[in-house]
């Protein structure tokens, strides 16, 4: 007989037993244990990341990563794209105790704001940006408030080391600043650390030497346009922008409101009715 008629009983090769689908039970075990891992190291590093949220005297240049209270994207509906919102988160104890240099060369401390609510901008003279507008803004806020209320103005150098007194009094001077009630403060040394901490610590805001392809003359720091306001406790307010008409409006009205200058038709219905009542 030929091979081919002869029975035994070997199994085919295409009869093989099946194999167990899915990886081997070591193998199933390491992805396991190093998803684990993972998970752990992710939380840890979450942790550590939000462990200075709200925490003004460890502040550094991205004060955002602490400031932050929630975040939402604003759809404006008329196809233009989302806004991202951010509200900030200020300390409830008030900013940080402070020293620095009027242009007038008297020492001022936050100390000598308590009991006045103020309004705070930053600038640097040699600015070929918009700080211009922002100091004019400040002068609309001189204009309208200062003569009638106990509101104090309040505009920081971030350029110490140029914007030494005298320079700020030549600055101040083109926008008649008031010499009582709008100050302008500096550091003496000439040293960024301790004002650069104040902004970014207390107020929240981003400020930094430009460097690189950044810097140009007129254009040697990076600093926020918002002007915040602080009560009469050193606690801050909240923000606006000082180069938008339709912010810098909302700040105006804010002010009338907490320094009772708000005229009957100023006044929401809702708030008039309440207090008829």
């Amino acid at each position: 007989m030929s091979d081919s008629s002869s029975t035994d009983n070997s199994t085919p090769a295409n009869d093989a037993p099946l194999q167990p689908s899915g990886p081997p039970s070591a193998l199933r075990w390491f992805f396991v244990i190093n998803g684990l891992f993972c998970f752990v190291l992710i939380g840890a590093w979450v942790a550590f990341g939000m462990r200075g949220r709200g925490d003004s005297d460890n502040a550094g240049l991205n004060p955002f990563a602490r400031g932050k209270d929630t975040i939402e994207e604003e759809d404006s509906g008329d196809g233009r794209p989302k806004v991202l919102k951010v509200e900030m988160k200020w300390s409830d104890a008030g900013i940080s105790d402070f020293e620095l240099t009027e242009r007038c060369g008297r020492v001022v401390h936050k100390s000598d704001l308590e009991g006045h609510p103020w309004v705070v901008s930053f600038i640097f003279t040699n600015c070929a940006g918009p700080c211009a507008k922002v100091s004019a803004a400040m002068q609309r806020l001189q204009k309208e408030f200062l003569a009638d209320t106990d509101l104090r103005l309040v505009t920081i150098t971030v350029d110490p080391e140029r914007d030494q007194p005298e320079q700020l009094s030549k600055y101040a001077a083109g926008y008649e600043a008031d010499s009582d009630r709008w100050l302008f403060l500096t550091d003496p040394t000439g040293q960024k650390d301790k004002i650069y901490r104040l902004i970014n610590g207390s107020f929240l805001m981003p400020v930094q030497e430009a460097e690189g392809e950044q810097r140009a003359p007129g254009f040697e720091f990076i600093h926020t346009n918002n002007v915040l306001l602080v009560d009469e406790h050193g606690v801050v307010q909240g923000k606006w922008l000082s180069t938008d008409e339709a912010e810098f409006s909302q700040l105006r009205r804010e002010l009338k409101k907490r320094l009772g200058k708000m005229t009957k038709k100023e006044i929401p219905n809702d708030e008039g009715r309440s207090k008829s009542e």
